[in-house]
């Protein structure tokens, strides 16, 4: 078992990963690979750098009106709607999936939902999520008399 830290913003973190582990342990990886296939999810990395953390979706063919992003203290919700194509024939295979979709990505403590970023171009949404400086800068101790 980790050891658990003693700063309250690196407990809410170790918190976090700890509560993640636990779903995952429960329900197993496998549940959500075939439930995200079967739901239309889109295909997404999260990384993280110095200063922000990045996430990628991809989002071929969607339109960016057809797009919802919305951002709250611990997670980042994706939702939009890809529209069928035009033809009208009978189609020898279909492997593009269509129609809604919804994700919800969690996000660190440390993410700063309050000034998120996103482009679409290409086909890939670009989410960038700043993290907080270090609540601890400027922190003093008050003498009690």
């Amino acid at each position: 078992m980790s050891r658990i830290p003693k700063d309250l913003v690196a407990r809410l973190d170790y918190f976090h990963r700890e509560v993640e582990s636990l779903f995952h342990r429960l329900f197993g990886a496998d549940i959500g690979a075939d439930f995200e296939q079967e739901s239309n999810m889109p295909c997404m990395d999260l990384v993280e750098a110095e200063e922000e953390m990045i996430l990628r979706a991809d989002l071929p063919g969607v339109r960016k009106e057809s797009i919802e992003l919305h951002a709250a203290p611990n997670f980042l919700m994706l939702r939009g709607s890809r529209e069928p194509t035009d033809v009208q024939c009978d189609a020898l295979r279909v492997e593009r999936s269509f129609g809604p979709f919804q994700r919800l990505i969690s996000l660190p403590v440390t993410a700063d939902t309050g000034h998120v970023t996103a482009r679409l171009s290409k086909g890939v949404l670009e989410v960038r999520v700043p993290k907080m400086s270090d609540r601890r800068k400027g922190q003093r101790r008050i003498q009690i008399t």
